[in-house]
Protein backbone atom coordinates (compact mmCIF):
# COMPACT_ATOMS: atom_id res chain seq x y z
CA UNK A 1 0.00 0.00 0.00
CA UNK A 2 1.43 3.35 -1.01
CA UNK A 3 0.51 6.30 1.15
CA UNK A 4 1.48 9.83 0.23
CA UNK A 5 2.25 12.12 3.19
CA UNK A 6 2.96 15.78 2.51
CA UNK A 7 2.97 18.24 5.41
CA UNK A 8 -0.44 17.71 7.07
CA UNK A 9 -1.76 15.48 4.27
CA UNK A 10 -2.25 11.78 4.85
CA UNK A 11 -4.11 10.24 1.95
CA UNK A 12 -6.58 7.61 3.11
CA UNK A 13 -6.33 4.25 1.38
CA UNK A 14 -9.40 3.82 -0.84
CA UNK A 15 -10.40 0.47 0.69
CA UNK A 16 -10.47 2.04 4.18
CA UNK A 17 -12.63 4.94 2.95
CA UNK A 18 -15.02 2.51 1.23
CA UNK A 19 -15.36 0.35 4.32
CA UNK A 20 -16.17 3.37 6.49
CA UNK A 21 -18.78 4.65 4.02
CA UNK A 22 -20.36 1.19 3.80
CA UNK A 23 -20.96 1.19 7.58
CA UNK A 24 -23.17 4.27 7.52
CA UNK A 25 -26.89 4.76 6.81
CA UNK A 26 -26.30 7.50 4.25
CA UNK A 27 -28.42 6.52 1.25
CA UNK A 28 -31.54 8.41 2.38
CA UNK A 29 -29.96 11.77 3.07
CA UNK A 30 -29.69 14.80 0.85
CA UNK A 31 -26.18 16.25 1.12
CA UNK A 32 -22.76 14.87 2.00
CA UNK A 33 -19.54 16.87 2.26
CA UNK A 34 -15.93 15.81 2.04
CA UNK A 35 -14.27 18.91 3.50
CA UNK A 36 -10.74 17.62 2.82
CA UNK A 37 -11.12 15.80 -0.51
CA UNK A 38 -7.42 15.21 -1.13
CA UNK A 39 -7.15 12.51 -3.77
CA UNK A 40 -10.87 11.65 -3.48
CA UNK A 41 -10.70 8.39 -1.51
CA UNK A 42 -13.93 9.27 0.32
CA UNK A 43 -15.58 11.65 -2.15
CA UNK A 44 -15.30 9.32 -5.15
CA UNK A 45 -17.05 6.55 -3.21
CA UNK A 46 -19.99 8.49 -1.80
CA UNK A 47 -23.33 7.14 -3.11
CA UNK A 48 -24.07 8.59 -6.54
CA UNK A 49 -27.68 9.35 -5.57
CA UNK A 50 -26.63 11.97 -3.02
CA UNK A 51 -25.71 15.61 -3.43
CA UNK A 52 -21.93 15.23 -3.18
CA UNK A 53 -20.01 18.32 -2.10
CA UNK A 54 -16.34 18.88 -1.45
CA UNK A 55 -13.71 21.30 -0.29
CA UNK A 56 -9.96 21.15 -0.90
CA UNK A 57 -7.76 24.08 0.02
CA UNK A 58 -5.26 23.22 -2.74
CA UNK A 59 -8.08 23.61 -5.28
CA UNK A 60 -9.25 26.95 -3.89
CA UNK A 61 -12.22 25.67 -1.83
CA UNK A 62 -11.54 26.24 1.87
CA UNK A 63 -13.65 24.21 4.32
CA UNK A 64 -13.75 27.15 6.71
CA UNK A 65 -15.65 29.14 4.07
CA UNK A 66 -18.36 26.44 3.76
CA UNK A 67 -21.64 27.59 5.37
CA UNK A 68 -24.37 25.39 3.87
CA UNK A 69 -25.82 22.73 6.20
CA UNK A 70 -25.19 19.09 5.30
CA UNK A 71 -26.49 15.83 6.69
CA UNK A 72 -23.07 14.15 6.61
CA UNK A 73 -19.40 15.04 6.70
CA UNK A 74 -17.11 12.07 6.05
CA UNK A 75 -13.36 12.62 5.65
CA UNK A 76 -9.85 12.46 7.05
CA UNK A 77 -9.18 15.92 8.52
CA UNK A 78 -5.86 17.73 8.99
CA UNK A 79 -4.69 17.16 12.56
CA UNK A 80 -2.82 20.47 12.91
CA UNK A 81 -6.17 22.35 12.94
CA UNK A 82 -8.29 19.64 14.53
CA UNK A 83 -10.04 21.82 17.14
CA UNK A 84 -11.04 24.39 14.53
CA UNK A 85 -12.12 21.64 12.12
CA UNK A 86 -14.38 20.09 14.77
CA UNK A 87 -15.91 23.42 15.78
CA UNK A 88 -16.79 24.27 12.17
CA UNK A 89 -18.05 20.74 11.51
CA UNK A 90 -20.39 21.05 14.52
CA UNK A 91 -21.84 24.24 13.01
CA UNK A 92 -22.81 22.74 9.64
CA UNK A 93 -23.34 18.97 9.94
CA UNK A 94 -25.84 16.61 11.53
CA UNK A 95 -23.43 13.66 11.36
CA UNK A 96 -19.64 13.76 11.32
CA UNK A 97 -17.39 10.80 10.57
CA UNK A 98 -13.67 11.46 10.71
CA UNK A 99 -10.79 9.03 10.35
CA UNK A 100 -8.45 10.14 13.11
CA UNK A 101 -5.98 8.94 15.72
CA UNK A 102 -8.07 7.27 18.41
CA UNK A 103 -7.10 9.71 21.15
CA UNK A 104 -7.64 12.88 19.08
CA UNK A 105 -11.33 13.39 19.83
CA UNK A 106 -10.80 13.42 23.62
CA UNK A 107 -7.24 14.74 23.83
CA UNK A 108 -8.30 17.91 25.64
CA UNK A 109 -11.04 18.83 28.09
CA UNK A 110 -12.17 21.64 25.79
CA UNK A 111 -12.76 19.16 22.96
CA UNK A 112 -14.76 16.96 25.31
CA UNK A 113 -16.95 19.90 26.32
CA UNK A 114 -17.46 20.97 22.69
CA UNK A 115 -18.47 17.41 21.80
CA UNK A 116 -20.96 17.26 24.68
CA UNK A 117 -22.58 20.54 23.55
CA UNK A 118 -23.00 19.22 20.01
CA UNK A 119 -24.22 15.73 20.82
CA UNK A 120 -22.20 12.59 21.21
CA UNK A 121 -20.29 9.71 19.74
CA UNK A 122 -22.57 7.07 18.23
CA UNK A 123 -19.94 4.56 17.07
CA UNK A 124 -16.19 4.09 16.88
CA UNK A 125 -14.48 1.68 14.48
CA UNK A 126 -10.97 1.03 15.82
CA UNK A 127 -8.18 -0.14 13.53
CA UNK A 128 -4.39 -0.30 13.27
CA UNK A 129 -3.05 3.12 12.32
CA UNK A 130 -0.50 1.53 9.99
CA UNK A 131 -3.32 0.15 7.81
CA UNK A 132 -4.66 3.70 7.36
CA UNK A 133 -1.32 5.17 6.37
CA UNK A 134 -0.82 7.00 9.64
CA UNK A 135 2.83 7.37 10.65
CA UNK A 136 2.37 6.44 14.31
CA UNK A 137 1.95 3.29 16.35
CA UNK A 138 -1.22 3.83 18.36
CA UNK A 139 -4.68 2.94 17.02
CA UNK A 140 -6.71 4.94 14.55
CA UNK A 141 -10.47 5.11 14.36
CA UNK A 142 -13.39 6.22 12.33
CA UNK A 143 -15.57 8.07 14.81
CA UNK A 144 -19.25 8.83 14.09
CA UNK A 145 -20.44 11.91 15.97
CA UNK A 146 -24.14 12.76 15.82
CA UNK A 147 -25.89 16.01 16.72
CA UNK A 148 -28.04 15.71 19.88
CA UNK A 149 -27.06 12.06 20.37
CA UNK A 150 -26.83 10.98 24.01
CA UNK A 151 -26.99 7.19 23.80
CA UNK A 152 -24.42 4.49 24.28
CA UNK A 153 -21.25 4.37 22.23
CA UNK A 154 -20.86 1.29 20.07
CA UNK A 155 -17.35 0.09 19.31
CA UNK A 156 -16.01 -2.36 16.77
CA UNK A 157 -12.43 -3.58 16.23
CA UNK A 158 -11.37 -3.96 12.64
CA UNK A 159 -8.66 -6.59 12.79
CA UNK A 160 -9.12 -7.85 9.24
CA UNK A 161 -7.82 -4.88 7.23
Amino acid sequence: MMVKIVNDDIMTPRHIAKRIIDQLPIEWFDAILDPFRGDGAFYDQYPKTMLKCWCEIKDGKDFFDWVLPVEWIISNPPYSKFTEVMQHSYEIAENIVYLIPLNKIVSSWGRCLDLAKYGGIKKIWIMPASKCGFPFGFPACAVWIKRDYHGTIETELWTDL
